[in-house]
């Protein structure tokens, strides 16, 4: 088996797995505003985008990941490859807007929202 053959699949498993966890930690830290400040304050721009990009990533993983075994008179190859580029321009653009948002290494033992935007911007990059 050729190296691309088993290992484009295994990569394309392990961004799913990333773009839920950084779903899981972008929405938390949006719904938090919504719990401090009240009703009227919407969560930053910045943490909305990298919900959309959770989502964004999940839909392009399903098109590049599966269209291709089941439904191969819709997938083509360069259509795959402008999805990948769009969606690495908009993780880079994302994890670096959320790093200049939350700021300089904190001390967040005790603050959860503090660790959750930290760790949404870790997987932000992981995910670029």
């Amino acid at each position: 088996m050729p190296f691309g053959v088993g290992f484009v699949p295994i990569v394309h498993i392990v961004a799913a797995v990333f773009s839920i966890i950084e779903l899981g930690l972008t929405a938390y830290l949006a719904s938090q505003y919504y719990g401090w400040y009240g009703y009227y304050y919407d969560s930053p721009s910045r943490v909305n985008f990298m919900v959309f990009n959770s989502v964004w990533s999940l839909l392009v993983l399903i098109y590049v990941g599966i269209t291709p075994l089941y439904l191969t008179s819709v997938f083509h190859k360069l259509a795959a490859l402008a999805l990948n580029a769009i969606t690495t321009i908009f993780w880079f653009a994302g994890a670096i807007a959320l790093a200049v948002f939350v700021g300089g290494p904190y001390d967040c033992r005790s603050n959860s929202y503090c660790s959750s935007a930290e760790a949404a911007v870790a997987f932000g990059f992981f995910l670029w």
